[in-house]
């Protein structure tokens, strides 16, 4: 029995299935709200981006550098925007490089001064990922590792080896292992 000022439900299965329909087509406008912006990233695993970047030419002994800085600055997400840094920059995509001086912004803004990576900062968002590490590699040979800020906290010290990720662990391992040296040798 319902108290009182409180409306009457409709127990009967008709009245369940009608509460339980609305419930239903609720269901993917919510699914979509909160979950369909994390489907168009893509958080890579630390050994696939250290073959992706063996792959991009960067020495096997600077990858545990990159993984770390990776890792610390963009969870290894490629599609990450950092929040306003005081001066109303913006930090992009996997290694979280700066709309203020490296890439050109989506719009244009007050702080825009440079374009030293001679990209669009959207473009440093991409599953590919040959931009951002391109654009990273010129920050780092001009700057030094210390352009990123994680870098004396978290990665000036000893490192994870990456030497697991080019081990070979099983057959299928070992035809990846050989296409890589193939795709390498091109």
């Amino acid at each position: 029995m319902a108290g009182v000022g409180e409306p009457l439900r409709d127990w009967s299965p008709l009245g369940m299935v009608r509460s339980s329909w609305s419930q239903v087509r609720l269901l993917p406008l919510l699914w979509f709200l909160f979950h369909g912006i994390p489907l168009l990233a893509i958080r890579l695993q630390p050994c696939e981006l250290a073959g992706q970047l063996y792959i991009l030419d960067v020495p096997k002994s600077e990858l545990p550098l990159w993984l770390c800085i990776a890792e610390f600055e963009s969870r290894f997400n490629t599609h990450v925007v950092g929040q306003a840094n005081a001066d109303g920059s913006r930090d992009y995509g996997l290694f979280q490089i700066s709309d203020r001086y490296w890439c050109a912004p989506p719009n244009r803004t007050e702080y825009y001064a440079f374009n030293d990576c001679n990209v669009n900062c959207t473009r440093l968002l991409s599953d590919d990922i040959t931009m951002a590490v391109q654009c990273a590699r010129l920050i780092q040979k001009q700057q030094g590792w210390t352009a990123w800020s994680v870098y004396p906290e978290f990665c000036n010290g000893t490192l994870d080896a990456i030497d697991e990720c080019f081990q070979p662990r099983n057959a299928t391992d070992l035809k990846a292992v050989d296409e890589l040296a193939e795709v390498k040798d091109c």
